[in-house]
């Protein structure tokens, strides 16, 4: 019976983004976050990999605290150098030498 429960919430929830409860104090780092359900484990709990700071780690939370959403939710642009900043110019490929 409980292995049922978990098979339907994996079915539910893998694969779909979430945005966390940020009023839980232990969630508020994920606030303003999309994540990505990979899979939910055997404890009923899900593992959200979160699209900010290049995190690539999966964090183990419970569903309770999980609202799925239709698409990520927009990023900002990245930040842009001060101004009068010099951009350096992208490295080009040298001439082919003559052999």
């Amino acid at each position: 019976m409980v292995f049922e429960h978990i098979e339907q919430l994996q079915a539910e929830y893998t694969d779909k983004y979430v945005v966390v409860d940020g009023d839980r104090p232990e969630l508020r780092r994920f606030q303003g976050m999309t994540g990505l359900v990979k899979t939910v484990n055997m404890s009923g709990r899900a593992l959200v990999q979160f699209d900010g700071f290049n995190n690539i780690g999966w964090h183990d939370i419970d569903i309770d605290y999980l609202k799925v959403v239709d698409k990520p939710l927009s990023q900002e642009e990245p930040p842009k150098p001060p101004h009068g900043t010099a951009v350096p110019p992208a490295a080009e490929n040298p001439p082919a030498a003559d052999s």
